[in-house]
């Protein structure tokens, strides 16, 4: 019933916050926001793409009904491990969560993102000149097929530590893009392969896995020597819990950042080498996905 009625508002709340975005956009421009990513964030303020786009996402939205649909036993994923103590040191590898099963339901409707910040990410790739893209937690592959789809001349190199969920995640992407690639592997040891191969490529990335600050802080730290001047970094679910809400404020001051974005449910930095003080931006209003959750131990999934 909750979630039933918080889809309902969400239309006429965006309708009444439509031109307070819109100069929330204006100004974020002004302050040095690229061009590119402006129809990103019209989209969040006025969900509504043209016909073309619509079509190429089609696929993808067959993807996420057929999940619905499945009668075969769920794949297992890795859940977020509970919050580190907030003196723990971010240069180790950190613990990965717990294996265990998820349902088709939970999957489709929680685990995967939905259409709404797919097309988002979708939009955030198409614009922006893209060589590489790197995500990191494919799940069954839905972020990775928007990611690809908005630039499928880009390179996309997505990682999973679940066999059965990178499976589901390659024969996703391959209907989008062919020539995406799933690595099954835990983050650390993909990192370790793959940084070097694609150092001074990485146009976008996504972290997507292990919902927890200490573990968050870390991916980054390991990607950010490897980014292209401008590079643009997605940080999933900031709103998941009081402990990564912490995360984001400190990579939204971080050095080399040059702009944070609070969009809600993303934080989106653009990263420069060099930049010393990040121009720092609120959009979460506008897109009804600002309240941080309270999670007991046992459901950091």
């Amino acid at each position: 019933m909750r979630e039933l009625l918080k889809t309902l508002l969400r239309r006429p709340y965006r309708l009444l916050f439509r031109v307070p975005a819109q100069h929330a956009i204006q100004r974020m421009v002004a302050d040095g926001l690229p061009a590119e990513l402006m129809p990103a964030f019209r989209y969040l303020a006025q969900p509504s793409v043209p016909a073309s786009d619509k079509r190429i996402l089609a696929p993808i939205k067959g993807f996420r009904a057929a999940l619905r649909h499945r009668t075969d036993p769920p794949p297992g994923a890795f859940t977020s491990p509970p919050p580190q103590p907030s003196d723990t040191p971010h240069t180790d590898p950190p613990p990965p969560g717990l294996l265990r099963p998820f349902s088709w339901e939970l999957i489709a409707n929680k685990t995967c993102v939905s259409h709404y910040w797919g097309v988002f990410l979708f939009l955030c790739a198409k614009r922006k000149p893209v060589q590489t893209i790197l995500e990191l937690g494919s799940g069954v592959g839905m972020s990775a097929c928007y990611l690809t789809a908005g630039n499928p001349g880009a390179q996309l190199i997505t990682v999973e530590g679940s066999p059965q969920r990178a499976a589901m995640a390659e024969a996703n992407l391959s209907a989008i893009n062919p020539r995406a690639r799933v690595v099954n592997a835990m983050f650390d040891n993909a990192l370790d392969e793959w940084l070097p191969k694609l150092s001074g490529t990485l146009d976008i990335v996504h972290i997507d896995g292990q919902h927890e600050r200490i573990s968050t802080l870390h991916y980054f730290e390991r990607i950010k020597p490897h980014l292209r001047p401008s590079a643009l970094v997605i940080f999933d679910d900031i709103h998941w819990s009081d402990d990564m809400h912490r995360a984001w404020e400190e990579l939204a001051r971080s050095r080399d950042v040059s702009f944070a974005i609070n969009t809600g449910r993303y934080g989106i930095c653009l990263c420069q080498p060099g930049a010393s003080r990040p121009r720092v931006h609120d959009f979460s209003r506008y897109t009804t996905d600002w309240r941080k959750e309270k999670r007991p131990r046992n459901e950091f999934w």
